[in-house]
């Protein structure tokens, strides 16, 4: 791998252990396979972004999974949504904060889209602005989801989000009208409740703040000035907040087209026993995770003094995850829930993460969708 590629994916890997992932890991991998020429490199003009300060941030490369002729030749005027195809839909993973798509052979959702591609399954994975608040990557998720839905002929997606992707996802369906075209949300440690995290990195919660920034800035080559400055990050932070948390839900209620499960992580070594009860599968708390070394202070602060029910994955509580459809919690950290860093088997609590997303495809199929 190239020196700079390197330097890269060790800054991005470690930034998502500390502060700047707060709550995020990325997700985009690029589809393998031969694609056609239409589909192999949509990609939004640049050129148009630079010369309007107002416009909506560019997305770069957009990549397709591979496509049949039968594919093809279905594919209809996108205006005709009844002559579209119904379910099983395609699959499209959207991540969180500070996400990327490849760094070398990195990507988020370790390997998650090519195993499920090898097993039939459509699926896409987005990419969008790594810093800005919900709603601005709300709008770079919708028109994925529109070049998702012309390219596969179906007349809704299922989104699969890690993290902030999960805000993102919710604030596309209720405030951008999108609850049509969405037959799922399946959210994996979403803080829709918001994170402390990030209230301490605001400082909206007394201590450390400057540390954290001085953190965020070295992890990014920038300065402090430029870290406590930046409009997109500070954005990004106030979205995932525990104090805008309440009115981003009032703003963005459930829609009911739309099926929502959420699944929560435990890490810390904690059992969960006094918060995922009520779930569809039952917890098993014999089965805990230790804390990948970066996110531990920040499951302690997470924690503070009530760690029976504070449990969290490093960066999101259990309680801060928990929306609609309870699917239960996982034996995971942060990292671990998507495969990372560059992981090919199970962890220690038994936890693995293509098994996982794998149940998810499954239980999706199983409900009709």
């Amino acid at each position: 791998m190239p020196v700079r590629s390197l330097l890269r994916l060790t800054t991005s890997l470690t930034a998502m252990g500390a502060l700047t992932v707060a709550v995020g890991c990325g997700a985009s991998a690029t589809p393998e396979g031969t694609r056609d020429a239409r589909a192999q490199d949509a990609r939004v003009d640049a050129s148009a972004t630079d010369s309007a300060p107002d416009a909506e941030p560019s997305l770069e490369d957009v990549f397709f999974p591979p496509t049949d002729a039968a594919t093809d030749a279905a594919v209809t005027d996108a205006s005709d949504a009844s002559a579209r195809r119904g379910p099983p839909y395609p699959l499209i993973l959207h991540h969180g904060f500070a996400g990327f798509r490849d760094i070398g052979p990195i990507n988020y959702y370790f390997n998650v889209g090519r195993d499920l591609r090898a097993r039939g399954e459509r699926v896409y994975e987005a990419e969008v602005a790594p810093f800005d608040s919900p709603a601005a990557r709300a709008l770079q998720l919708s028109r994925y989801v529109d070049r998702v839905l012309a390219e596969s002929n179906s007349q809704k997606v299922i989104l699969v989000a890690h993290s902030q992707g999960g805000l993102d996802s919710r604030h596309m369906i209720s405030s951008l009208g999108y609850g049509d075209r969405v037959a799922a949300l399946v959210t994996i440690s979403t803080p829709h409740r918001g994170t402390r995290v990030a209230d301490t990195v605001l400082g909206f919660v007394p201590g450390a703040t400057q540390g954290f920034i001085n953190a965020i800035a070295m992890l990014f080559a920038w300065t402090y000035n430029e870290a406590r400055e930046r409009m997109d990050l500070s954005a990004a932070l106030v979205g995932l907040s525990e104090r805008e948390a309440m009115a981003f839900n009032r703003a963005n209620p459930d829609d009911p087209r739309v099926r929502y499960w959420s699944y929560a992580g435990r890490s810390h070594l904690r059992t969960g026993v006094a918060v995922c009860g009520g779930a569809r599968y039952e917890n098993e708390p014999l089965r805990v995770d230790s804390t990948t070394l970066p996110l531990a202070p920040f499951a302690a602060l997470l924690e503070g003094i009530d760690p029976l029910n504070n449990v969290n994955d490093g960066m999101v509580t259990v309680q801060s995850a928990r929306w609609g459809e309870f699917q239960g919690c996982i034996p995971a950290d942060h990292f671990d829930e998507v495969g990372q860093i560059a992981r090919t088997g199970p962890i220690a609590s038994g936890f693995d993460h293509i098994a996982f997303y794998r149940k998810i495809a499954a239980d999706l199929r199983a409900a009709g969708l």
